[in-house]
């Protein structure tokens, strides 16, 4: 009898988990979908939405009523579907480009020369495994036993 009840216990556990594995594959939307979700998330964000969202979720639990706090919910749903559903997501990532580090300069405030001007930079880095890991690799491990 016991063993029922665990084999019950499982299959219930199984059969219970079994619609959230289901709705966990997310696909990409198609592209009038995406634009749909783009306008719906144009109408929602409105000035007051933009304070809310600006200010955080305690002020919105604080100073908002159901309705609003619905809104609000909304809006993100809206805009998780178009960030991770839409191909091109719903953010602009901004272009970053790498900034030249300033020449240094010398404690009166003038540049410090270039020591070697013909020098390329390039990074030191060791291609070889050191004789460390070649050699560990060939001990032993050590017979360490187990104390009470």
């Amino acid at each position: 009898m016991p063993a029922l009840r665990v084999i019950a216990v499982a299959f219930l556990t199984a059969s219970s988990a079994l619609p959230f594995g289901v709705g966990a594959q997310a696909e990409p939307l198609e592209k009038d979908a995406c634009q749909n979700l783009q306008l719906e998330q144009k109408k929602l964000l409105t000035p007051q939405m933009r304070v809310a969202l600006e200010r955080g979720p305690d002020w919105v639990k604080d100073h908002l009523n159901d309705q609003e706090i619905e809104r609000v919910r909304d809006f993100l749903r809206v805009e998780e579907q178009i960030e991770f559903r839409c191909r091109d997501g719903g953010v602009a990532k901004p272009v970053v480009t790498p900034v030249e580090a300033p020449a240094p300069v010398s404690a009166e405030g003038v540049p410090l020369p270039d020591r070697n001007p013909n020098r390329q930079a390039t990074a030191a880095v060791d291609t070889k495994p050191s004789q460390t890991v070649a050699d560990s690799d060939k001990t032993p491990p050590s017979n360490a036993k187990a104390t009470r």
